[in-house]
C-alpha cells in the first residue's frame, strides 16, 4: 500500500506560512542545497501531489516557469501527477495536473489502494488537518526553521483532537533547521 506523506515547512510557533506578502521569506532565508538535495530524494519516491486550491494556484504560477537549471526540481515538479481538490477552479494548465471528482477521503483511499509510489501534500493546510482528524496521513515531515513568526498560516488550527506521532527519523541542517519525520 502506498503511503501518504504531509511534507511541510514549519515555523517554531507552528506556521506554514507568514503574514501576508512575507509567506516563505522565513523559507527562502534560512533555504540551503542541503534541503533541496534532500527534499529531491523524497521527491523522487513520490508520485503524485495531492493539493488545494491556494497552493495549486501559488505553485502552478511559479513551476512551470523555470528550468532545471533556475531550480534543480522543476523537472519533478512539473512531472509529477498532481490531484487538486476545489469546487472553484475548472481549468487546471500545469502539465499532469487534474481536479479531483471524488470526496477528499474518498481519494485518498482509492489512491492509497494503487499500485504506485507514495502520495505527498506540500502546503495545502486545510488538506492536511482534513486527513489528520480522519488519520489518513502514515508520515508527517516537519522541515522545522528556528524563527517564530508570531503571525501567518497555521498548519494545524483547526484540528479537533490530540494525535501522538512517533518520531522515526531526524536530521540537524547547519542553519538549525530541523527535519522531523514521525509516523502515527
Amino acid at each position: 500500500m502506498r503511503k501518504l506523506i504531509a511534507y511541510e515547512f514549519l515555523s517554531n510557533d507552528g506556521y506554514m506560512a507568514g503574514r501576508e506578502g512575507e509567506e516563505m521569506d522565513f523559507v527562502t532565508r534560512n533555504f540551503l542545497k542541503e534541503m533541496e538535495t534532500d527534499i529531491e530524494l523524497e521527491y523522487k519516491e513520490v508520485d503524485t501531489f495531492l493539493f488545494g486550491r491556494t497552493t495549486y494556484e501559488s505553485l502552478s504560477r511559479y513551476w512551470p516557469t523555470v528550468t532545471t537549471e533556475d531550480e534543480p526540481l522543476a523537472d519533478l515538479m512539473n512531472g509529477m501527477n498532481k490531484i487538486v481538490f476545489s469546487s472553484t477552479l475548472d481549468d487546471l494548465k500545469w502539465n499532469n495536473s487534474r481536479l479531483s471528482t471524488k470526496g477528499l477521503e474518498e481519494q485518498v483511499i482509492e489512491l492509497k489502494r494503487e499500485e504506485g509510489k507514495n502520495i505527498m501534500i506540500i502546503g495545502s493546510a486545510s488538506i492536511v488537518q482534513s486527513l489528520t482528524e480522519k488519520k489518513l496521513i502514515d508520515e508527517y515531515k516537519f522541515l522545522l526553521f528556528p524563527v517564530i513568526l508570531g503571525d501567518g498560516k497555521p498548519l494545524f488550527k483547526n484540528t479537533k483532537e490530540e494525535l501522538g506521532l512517533k518520531l522515526i527519523h531526524s536530521k540537524i541542517y547547519r542553519n538549525g533547521v530541523l527535519l522531523l519525520t514521525y509516523s502515527i
